[in-house]
């Protein structure tokens, strides 16, 4: 949390803003952050306007699905979205 709180104070100025992306196990097995719903309240924590979630269409999918709810309830916190087919074959 401090580490993002710095970053985002520091890269404010410059007009960068800090994403953070929450990464399905599924596709990504260890990542340290496989669920969009801890990435979410990661955001809320730091609390800084310069922290935001990048909200990816297939990782949210498989961490839980439920992603008209999702985008519906995180739009003041989303800046980026990344759209990719989720196939179930």
């Amino acid at each position: 949390m401090d580490n993002l709180r710095y970053a985002a104070k520091r890269l404010e100025p410059e007009g960068v803003v800090v994403l953070i992306e929450a990464i399905s196990s599924h596709a990504k097995p260890n990542y340290f952050l496989p669920d969009p719903a801890k990435a979410e309240r990661i955001v809320h924590r730091v609390a800084h306007p310069n922290v935001r979630l990048m909200f990816d269409i297939y990782h949210a999918q498989f961490a839980g699905g439920n992603l008209t709810q999702r985008i519906r309830d995180w739009a003041p916190i989303i800046s980026h979205v990344q759209i990719a087919q989720v196939c179930t074959m």
